[in-house]
């Protein structure tokens, strides 16, 4: 049971720190590329106990492998970096995302065609006109 445990818990790890490098290189697709694996991995995760059983003559020793609090650790602080790098991700889209609306004309900023698709010349006039009294 410790050996399939501590298995699946490197998966999960393994397949964060993929996912971290992609997001450090800014390789969105590569992300979102991997997003049924890690769903996979997470949900094979979540259904993991540990159940450890001590018996008598074994009463000195911890009761799970040595392995499994160090596989649990260092998932932790994959997972830690993980969220980390997810949320830098999440800001330098939103930036962009303002930035490319920025760009765009603004909302008061009409233009001379119509909702067919026609040409609207404006309607403003161009020079004053001129009357002179005699």
């Amino acid at each position: 049971m410790t050996d399939q445990t501590i298995a699946v818990i490197e998966n999960a790890n393994a397949l964060l720190e993929e996912e971290n490098v992609f997001l450090q290189e800014g390789n969105i697709p590569a992300v979102v590329a991997l997003l049924r694996r890690k769903e996979a991995v997470l949900a094979q995760l979540s259904t993991v106990t540990i159940q450890c059983r001590k018996t008598l003559k074994d009463s000195g020793k911890p009761c799970c492998s040595e392995e499994l609090p160090l596989a649990t650790e260092k998932l932790n602080r994959t997972i830690e970096n993980n969220r980390t790098l997810l949320q830098q991700a999440m800001i330098a889209q939103k930036h962009i995302v303002q930035l490319l609306t920025a760009s765009l004309s603004p909302p008061g900023n009409k233009t001379h065609y119509g909702k067919d698709g026609s040409y609207n010349a404006p309607r403003s006039t161009t020079g004053s006109a001129y009357r002179k009294n005699i």
